[in-house]
């Protein structure tokens, strides 16, 4: 399941694009796996560290006043 929200991913891009960037002008190769790292986490939804949220589903109630109708 996907556990991040669209801003992280975002921020997640962008620290990626500065990891690339030092890498290269740098001439640091094994930055490019650093910078790798973070694209995979981005990609793939992972989240570190923080409490485990799971989604909780709430039920609605139905309308009394409406009955239910058959299809066909």
């Amino acid at each position: 399941m996907f556990k991040l929200g669209f801003h992280i991913v975002i921020l997640r891009y962008y620290l990626m694009m500065l990891i690339a960037i030092i890498a290269v002008y740098t001439g640091q190769a094994w930055l490019i796996a650093v910078a790798m790292a973070v694209a995979i986490s981005a990609v793939l939804g992972y989240r570190f560290g923080g409490t485990e949220e799971e989604g909780k589903v709430v039920r609605m109630e139905t309308s009394p006043e409406k009955t239910e109708r058959k299809a066909g």
